[in-house]
């Protein structure tokens, strides 16, 4: 099967999405949640309901289109969010789960009508989300989270976001159609959705799992390397360093699958000799990049869609008796495999923050 013929209908999803939940002439009010305060009717709208999203992200490149997606969806019903934002702040080196579990409690306190929410540590936040649903509060998680255990334990009606290992898969089926067996996948921590995704490569190569030791010298191969700096994206260069000093030692290797679009960027930058640089995520040196033919391609979560859907879900919860989409499992925002054939669609779709 056509590797990239699967993730061909990015826009299907959006037009799709818009198409259930449009309602003509609707207004929006966003307006942040206060503690004990139910949600209100809205007089100029058709839609009563209020939602609160509640992310572990910041309010950078990545999290915008989550956010703008979510007030879309919102604006298209005409109902309103209570606008909590992420719990990283600018600087932050990472995420502050206290802060997060605690927007999710204020929410069920303002007695919202549902909640989207990334379930970013789940032995902390699970409890809290568990709580929200026992009380009639419906829960859609999105971006993290987007796993059977997680989904059960929190009783969320579903996530919505990038499966790992289906990322994976098609970003080792490409490179094993182009003849590159032997790939390096980057990753900076060995949390479980990052062992996912370099597993997932092995498979879409032929392989079982991605291995820890030393790669081949020729052949079929997948090895992770995980990084000794913690936040990698903000300091690429050192992150950079380790990778090449890798890759000058283990000369088999011909595809590097980086991390994230700045790592992807510096590894593009540093040019290593007869490797293939592919990326999760995307930029506009990424953009720039896919154009010029240096970087091989990227997987894009479209991470617009992580922030609509869950709000279009919960509308129809409570609009249409307890309808519910997911069926407890995981509805897919990605991957799209981006390449130089069809990367200026997409750079349209980022420039609108769509994607």
């Amino acid at each position: 099967m056509n590797v990239l013929g699967l993730f061909r209908g990015r826009r299907g999803a959006i037009a799709l999405a818009t198409g259930i939940a449009l309602v003509a002439g609707s207004v929006v009010t966003f307006a942040a949640a206060s503690a004990g305060a139910p949600a209100r009717d809205l007089t100029s709208a058709g839609c009563p309901y209020t939602f609160a999203v509640i992310t572990h992200g910041d309010n950078g490149s990545f999290w915008s289109p989550v956010y703008k997606g979510a007030k879309d969806a919102a604006k298209d019903l005409g109902c309103r969010l209570s606008e909590v934002y992420g719990s990283q702040t600018a600087g932050q080196a990472e995420p502050d789960d206290i802060a997060e579990n605690a927007q999710i409690q204020d929410a069920i306190n303002a007695h919202v009508n549902g909640i989207a929410v990334s379930d970013h540590d789940p032995v902390l936040m699970n409890p809290t989300i568990a709580k929200a649903v026992a009380r009639g509060i419906p829960v859609v998680l999105l971006n993290a989270g987007c796993d059977p255990a997680d989904l059960a334990a929190s009783h969320a009606m579903t996530c919505v976001g990038q499966p790992e290992t289906l990322a994976g898969q098609a970003a080792g089926a490409l490179f094993k159609n182009q003849g590159m067996t032997n790939v390096l996948c980057v990753i900076h921590q060995s949390g479980q959705n990052l062992i996912d995704r370099c597993n997932g490569l092995a498979t879409g190569l032929g392989l079982s799992s991605c291995s820890t030791k030393s790669p081949p010298t020729s052949g079929v191969g997948c090895t992770k390397l995980v990084l000794s700096t913690p936040n990698a994206a903000s300091n690429p260069t050192q992150a950079i360093g380790q990778v090449i000093t890798y890759l000058q030692a283990h000369t088999g290797i011909n595809a590097v699958l980086s991390l994230n679009s700045a790592i992807g960027d510096a590894l593009v930058t540093a040019a290593p000799s007869k490797v293939k640089i592919a990326t999760f995520d995307l930029d506009s040196g990424t953009l720039a990049d896919l154009r010029s033919g240096k970087m091989d391609f990227a997987i894009d979560q479209q991470q617009y869609l992580q922030g609509y859907l869950p709000i279009v879900f919960l509308y129809l919860y409570n609009k249409h008796e307890g309808n519910s989409a997911g069926g407890g499992s995981v509805v897919p925002s990605g991957p799209l495999l981006v390449t130089k054939a069809n990367v200026n669609k997409v750079a349209a779709a980022i420039a609108a923050g769509d994607d």
